[in-house]
């Protein structure tokens, strides 16, 4: 049913992307904002969610990577993704707002950053045996 091969990871974190570029495709951006931005762009060409863009219970300001799986639709498929592109505009839109309210802080401690990216690599790799295995 799934292919792992076929998914797609989009991520900021350089250790998702260091760990899955061999196993399946990896688009590696700059920023969180970018991360949901392509997703968006990704889920409009109709490409599934395979993890909530906003997993984990950490708020959009507070973490500064995200790392989103997504599975292309096959051509002759006619499933709707309309909860797809309802769910990732709606990350989107919770995004700016928390950049308004509470902006992420500019700079974070090494031992943080090293934090937060095992937090975001664990969403990923705690959905791949669950999804292709």
């Amino acid at each position: 049913m799934w292919n792992i091969g076929k998914a797609v990871i989009v991520t900021n974190n350089d250790w998702v992307f260091e760990k899955y570029k061999t196993i399946t495709h990896v688009i590696c951006l700059g920023t969180y904002e970018e991360v949901l931005i392509k997703t968006r762009d990704l889920v409009h060409n109709r490409h599934h969610l395979l993890t909530h863009p906003q997993a984990s219970s950490l708020k959009p300001n507070q973490t500064p990577y995200r790392s989103v799986m997504v599975y292309p639709n096959a051509a002759d498929d006619t499933d709707d993704n309309m909860n797809d592109i309802i769910l990732i505009e709606k990350c989107l839109e919770v995004f700016y707002q928390w950049q308004e309210i509470a902006p992420a802080p500019g700079k974070y401690t090494d031992n943080v950053m090293r934090d937060f990216k095992v937090i975001d690599a664990s969403m990923i790799d705690s959905v791949i045996p669950r999804i292709f295995i």
